[in-house]
């Protein structure tokens, strides 16, 4: 059976960026009340932020979270005084374009992007594609009927029944992984036994929308059986606060196998980029190996859970943009962070007006230079082209195990003009 990407339950559930408010406009609570926006402000702040408020939308509907105004600044503190994060707001990441609604909000309202500073990427399912059911495949994983491929820490979550323990929930990677996975049931997760309801509207409202159910509010789905409640499971990826403007997909827990995949808002700002993202995110982190004994995991049969064909990479880049891009620029971003840092702090300490203008002059010069050469850098496009190819090649059947694959299209595309592959 083969989904298609349309039909696919793929979504944010946590997009959260670190960003500076413009240096000479301070943006509390108030500043946003001005500008005719509903703003409820918390009655404390975090470990880090004094401030924390929540801004509606147009509509009155809760869109962003801001924790701004740290606790350590100046010269001699941790924090540049422009230093804020922004969290949209859960039911916010559900919209379609909910990347490019935070993007926008920025722009607006004069925000630089720094990095992100957490995102989640989930799929929404009730069987795997060849019709295995998601319990049943984690029952017999954790009875090591398979292996998994990458991230060998488990916690795992049931309980223990007479007949039998019921797994409800499972996640790989540690604490300070770059990425982390997670695998549970989110029908029951969603359930609230003291009214007997559902929780969060938004998220039975994307299973209607792409097919997971039928009935809104009890979360049934109808058959020519009649009625049943489908039990919807969850694969959830969390590209966490480490990952500055790459993330990194190892492969085999290999330190020097590995593709490097850009880390900013424009890769998640339609539903498409989060299909093919959430795909090459599946095939390395949600991969699994029939398990046999004494006998290495790549040699080992693939477990098949999803079918891809038809997944296509929107990222593109035009020929005469190639040209024009090679060279050294991607490097200038590192030693740029430094120094705008070092400036954001040396401003903090500045009374004249002349200074504090000059100050802000080099600080939107350099923040400039930093987002063009590395919006521009074309080594992304080339580790997403064997991304796609990767992906095309296990949908129509071939048995290659990923990682040896992966590195048999990049050798080959070495062979090639460069130029021409794009």
């Amino acid at each position: 059976m083969n989904v298609p990407s349309s039909q696919r339950c793929v979504n944010l559930d946590w997009l959260e960026v670190h960003c500076f408010e413009p240096s000479n406009d301070p943006h509390d609570a108030t500043y946003f009340r001005r500008a005719g926006l509903e703003v409820v402000e918390r009655e404390y702040g975090t470990r880090v932020y004094k401030e924390m408020f929540t801004i509606s939308d147009r509509r009155g509907n809760p869109f962003v979270e801001v924790r701004r105004n740290p606790y350590s600044q100046g010269f001699q503190g941790v924090h540049a005084a422009e230093e804020c994060h922004l969290r949209l707001i859960n039911a916010a990441c559900y919209y379609d374009d909910a990347a490019l609604r935070l993007q926008n909000f920025m722009d607006t309202y004069g925000y630089t992007f720094n990095r992100i500073a957490r995102v989640d990427i989930c799929l929404d399912f009730e069987k795997f594609d060849e019709g295995d059911d998601p319990a049943k495949f984690l029952s017999r994983y954790l009875r090591q009927v398979y292996s998994k491929i990458n991230q060998g820490n488990i916690t795992a979550h049931g309980t223990d029944r007479w007949d039998g323990q019921l797994w409800n929930s499972v996640s790989w990677g540690s604490p300070s992984s770059a990425i982390g996975t997670k695998f549970y049931n989110k029908t029951q997760e969603l359930y609230d036994p003291t009214s007997g309801t559902f929780k969060k509207p938004h998220i039975r409202y994307a299973w209607l929308q792409c097919g997971l159910i039928d009935d809104f509010h009890k979360v049934l789905k109808k058959t020519e059986d009649g009625w049943y409640q489908p039990q919807i499971w969850r694969i959830e990826f969390s590209i966490r606060s480490s990952v500055k403007k790459w993330f990194t997909i190892e492969l085999n827990g290999k330190e020097r196998n590995y593709q490097s995949i850009r880390n900013t808002l424009e890769m998640y700002d339609c539903r498409e980029k989060l299909v093919t993202l959430f795909a090459a995110l599946q095939q390395h982190y949600f991969h699994f190996k029939h398990y046999e004994h004494g006998k290495r995991k790549d040699r080992c049969d693939d477990k098949v859970l999803f079918v891809w064909k038809g997944v296509q990479l929107t990222y593109k880049v035009g020929r005469d943009d190639i040209y024009s891009i090679l060279g050294d620029g991607a490097k200038k971003a590192k030693p740029y962070d430094t120094l705008l840092r070092k400036l954001r702090e040396f401003r903090q300490g500045q009374v004249k007006h002349d200074v504090l203008n000059a100050c802000d002059i080099i600080i939107k010069v350099l923040e400039g230079d930093i987002l063009r050469s590395d919006v521009r850098n074309p080594f992304n496009w080339q580790e997403l082209l064997v991304l796609q190819q990767t992906l095309s090649r296990k949908a129509d059947g071939d048995r290659t195990d990923a990682a040896v694959l992966m590195n048999e299209i990049k050798e080959l595309l070495k062979l090639n003009d460069k130029t021409a592959i794009f």
